[in-house]
């Protein structure tokens, strides 16, 4: 389980109807909720007349200048799916408004089914139904991130190791455990612990729960409890076994120490460059440099100033680098203008940054503008799947998207050009108004205010034109990306595309072998997300996930049975047996 708070929107766009109804999935009638409710409202279960009542609560606090929402998502792994009720979901987020402050406020809820995987979206109004004052959480992050392990513990869920931090001190903590599991089962006092966890640089405090932490104290980040590791920390197990909790009363040397990772793994992508690839299916520019770190460090190494080291970039990976703040940042020379893909220097190491390469090249220089070459090869956003059956499919998606960006282009041309005409229209028709001297100065007011009016109304009516032009477009042509074109086709049956998008993921050990990718079922209602895996849709509201890896049902009788037909189909009767040993 994780959870993450949507990054605020200005409080201009801050609208709390329309992620409510998002929320309630209004717009499609439902078709992806697996239950909606409202929470703290007087109006009950009105799900809609609750959104009124949040809005004219939110409209009494006049003094705030932010947002008034606090948009909350809660994400489960698959094979959780099964494991909880509607009413479990309703404790869930019960939880979150008590960890979050929020138990007194109004809010909107609903579990949403059309993604791989199962996620709950909470809307909060941050202004007290009562006191009409906001309230904004402190350090949330971290206590969601300790309400996400109590409740995996709760529920028994699949536990996630959470941010990058935790993750490295929880692999070290439990690799390290198989040498001092057993000394702590064979222990006899508090202090026999303590002096068992000291050896690997790690010490025990006791709240709620036992927590175990490294000794430098690392922060929030480097604290596991005691449970996440193995049922023998579990705070009632050792109270149990040697009585309450005892502080460590001597120093005991450390043979192993925990290390903080300061340096970045620079072969793994930012955050946004990530998200891309998964959204798109298409490579990031920050993968594109990162893919051909060699040449640049080989560049770097052979150059003596700032124009012979851009020279080699321009000829070879058709980049330059260029000034952008107090920075710099590798920009792509195929792209001009706003649209210009760019990462920063660093992303390639701090070997990188701008000061570093100051020192080896002096000042930072531009490459000269006269400067003309035939690169070798140039960033183009490829396809990430490496499939040898998408060269025919990728050209018809390269085909479809040319033709889509031309009616834009085309479609953006004409509104500026009639935009133009209006504006210039309504200024002279304004500017007579202006100078005409048969009319009182009063004449004069009304007729201009009259006139901007009425220019604004046809302002409106071009905007709303065009607005229907450009659905017509994407409705002609509904992609904008890779996965997105992909998708479409597995939906509709495409077995090509379905099998490029599956390539994507990566190999897993399977203690059986996986059959051949298996055809969609006929006369099932299914969809597709960016990673392959085939959600189907029961008709009494169930659904089935096939990861490949394994198949999930949700919490009814048909979805379990008709994924048992479906294991069977997919990993053979031999294989589910021995899997079931």
């Amino acid at each position: 389980m994780i959870s993450m708070k949507q990054p605020s929107p200005s409080p201009k766009n801050d609208n709390y109807a329309r992620l409510a109804n998002y929320i309630a999935d209004a717009s499609h009638k439902g078709e992806k909720c697996m239950a909606v409710w409202s929470a703290g409202c007087m109006a009950g279960e009105d799900f809609q007349l609750g959104i009124s009542e949040v809005l004219a609560t939110q409209a009494c606090n006049e003094r705030t200048k932010k947002e008034k929402t606090y948009h909350l998502i809660v994400s489960l792994r698959p094979e959780d799916e099964s494991k909880l009720s509607e009413q479990d979901f309703k404790d869930i987020e019960q939880h979150f408004a008590e960890v979050l402050g929020f138990e007194e406020h109004q809010r909107h809820c609903g579990v949403h089914t059309n993604t791989n995987n199962l996620h709950m979206h909470v809307a909060y109004n941050m202004i007290h139904p009562e006191k009409k004052t906001r309230h904004e959480p402190y350090r949330d992050y971290w206590k969601r991130d300790n309400l996400c392990r109590e409740l995996e513990q709760k529920y028994q869920l699949a536990l996630d190791p959470g941010r990058k931090q935790r993750r490295e001190f929880y692999q070290y903590v439990s690799n390290k455990s198989k040498n001092f599991l057993p000394a702590i089962e064979r222990a006899k006092s508090w202090e026999n612990v303590h002096c068992v966890m000291a050896e690997y640089g790690l010490q025990l405090s006791c709240k709620k729960e036992v927590f175990i932490t490294p000794f430098d104290n690392s922060g929030m980040a480097y604290r596991l409890k005691g449970y996440e590791l193995h049922s023998a920390f579990r705070k009632e197990s050792l109270e149990k076994r040697f009585g309450s909790f005892q502080p460590k009363k001597a120093f005991y040397p450390a043979k192993e120490t925990f290390i903080v990772s300061k340096q970045r793994n620079v072969n793994v992508l930012n955050e946004k460059a990530e998200a891309l690839e998964a959204y798109t299916g298409q490579e990031s520019f920050d993968g594109y440099l990162k893919r051909h770190k060699g040449i640049i460090d080989s560049a770097r190494e052979s150059s003596s100033s700032w124009q012979e080291f851009q020279a080699v970039l321009q000829d070879e990976l058709n980049i330059t680098i260029k000034e952008r703040g107090r920075g710099a940042v590798f920009a792509d020379l195929g792209t001009r203008g706003k649209n210009q893909p760019h990462a920063k220097l660093s992303c390639l190491g701090r070997e990188y940054s701008r000061a570093r390469l100051e020192v080896d090249f002096g000042e930072l220089e531009r490459l000269n503008e006269g400067r003309t070459s035939t690169p070798k090869m140039g960033y183009d956003s490829n396809p990430l799947h490496r499939d040898p059956e998408r060269g025919r499919l990728y050209q018809e998606y390269q085909l479809g998207i040319k033709k889509r960006k031309k009616m834009f282009e085309k479609q953006k041309e004409q509104r500026e050009h009639e935009a133009r005409e209006l504006r210039l229209k309504w200024k002279i028709k304004i500017k007579k108004y202006q100078i005409d001297s048969m009319l009182t100065w009063k004449e004069k007011r009304y007729l201009v205010n009259a006139a901007k009016a009425e220019q604004l109304r046809h302002e409106e009516l071009l905007k709303e034109k065009y607005a229907e032009q450009r659905v017509k477009i994407k409705k002609e042509i509904p992609y904008g990306n890779w996965n997105e074109f992909l998708r479409q086709k597995a939906e509709a049956g495409n077995a090509v595309a379905l099998a490029i998008l599956q390539s994507s993921k990566k190999k897993e050990q399977h203690v059986f072998n996986e059959r051949p990718v298996v055809k969609l079922l006929e006369g099932m209602t299914y969809t597709v997300d960016n990673e392959g895996n085939i959600t189907y849709k029961l008709k009494n509201g169930g659904a089935v996930r096939d990861c490949r890896k394994d198949i999930y049902a949700s919490n009814d009788l048909e979805a379990v049975r008709f994924a048992e037909r479906l294991k069977v189909r997919r990993f053979g009767v031999k294989a589910m047996r021995q899997k079931e040993r």
